[in-house]
């Protein structure tokens, strides 16, 4: 037979005063852990560890993880930034996004710190956007100067693009033909001897020969074009251009042939482009059908 025992006032109270004291502490740990301002636990990093902290944050940790710009990457940079804030790296990605998506003050701030702190490694990146993303060729010549003279036995190539080339296109279009034919050919005849005319890209043939083309030396632009074609028959940049050249030499017959091939891979898709913004001296259906009116 089960016999119930009643719990003495003793005992009640002995309970009660227990499960009050846990009653407290819990509540008491959950105002400390809500509150904002409370530091549960926080380490001191030395020195050597948050350079080795900043190093796995900034080195491609965002942009290996998270896609440029995302709400991800960006945490994980200004973190890193915390324990590196002069890493020029960091600053210059922090400033890409806004350069992509067009907020040029925002982007250029970013890179201006990036410059204070590794000039010789950004600079020349500057530049090159100021060229091919705002087409401010005063701006860009001038810090490709700037760039320059940091290696002057030695030609830089930010963005993987030669400074003679985008100091020649700078010059091209400011108007300074004589200038920008020296600093094109200059790039022209370097990669000619430093790869081999089979592997120099068409864009240094196309922007020679309009360099050429715009001087009025129709004969060295037209010898310039058909060297590029000589090992990029595919362009069709080149050979509408060629075609253009052509009809100042009075070669009509000889200009509809290379229009015609303009338009062959023009149709297939091979033409000069860059990614984000439009390459140099692209060409459109529209541009060819301009020029085939025009020789008809």
């Amino acid at each position: 037979m089960l016999t119930l025992i009643q719990p003495s006032r003793f005992m009640m109270g002995k309970l009660s005063k227990y499960y009050h004291s846990w009653f407290v502490f819990i509540v008491a740990f959950s105002i400390v852990a809500c509150e904002p301002s409370a530091i549960i636990y926080k380490r001191d990093y030395s020195q050597e560890e948050q350079t080795a902290l900043a190093e796995s944050l900034l080195n491609g940790a965002g942009t290996d993880l998270y896609y440029q710009g995302s709400v991800g990457e960006r945490m994980i940079i200004f973190e890193g930034m915390k324990y590196s804030p002069d890493n020029a790296w960091g600053h210059r990605e922090i400033g890409v996004p806004y350069l992509k998506r067009g907020f040029a003050m925002e982007a250029f701030k970013y890179y201006d710190r990036a410059i204070q702190a590794d000039p010789e490694e950004w600079l020349g990146y500057k530049a090159y956007c100021w060229l091919y993303f705002y087409r401010d060729y005063a701006m860009a010549l001038d810090e490709i100067t700037t760039f320059d003279a940091f290696t002057p036995d030695f030609v830089d190539y930010p963005q993987s693009t030669s400074v003679n080339y985008m100091r020649g296109i700078c010059l091209l279009h400011l108007g300074r033909l004589e200038e920008a034919s020296h600093y094109l050919k200059k790039h022209l005849d370097m990669e000619m001897e430093d790869v081999g005319v089979e592997y120099v890209e068409a864009l240094a043939f196309l922007s020679l020969g309009m360099s050429y083309h715009l001087e009025g030396r129709y004969v060295e632009a037209d010898s310039i074009f058909s060297l590029g074609l000589s090992e990029n028959e595919s362009t069709s940049d080149l050979h509408y251009y060629k075609a253009k050249n052509l009809i100042e030499l009075g070669e009509l017959d000889l200009a509809k042939q290379s229009l015609e091939r303009a338009q062959h891979w023009y149709s297939k898709g091979a033409k000069n482009t860059r990614p984000y913004v439009e390459e140099f001296f692209a060409i459109y259906q529209e541009d060819l059908d301009r020029l085939t009116s025009r020789l008809q």
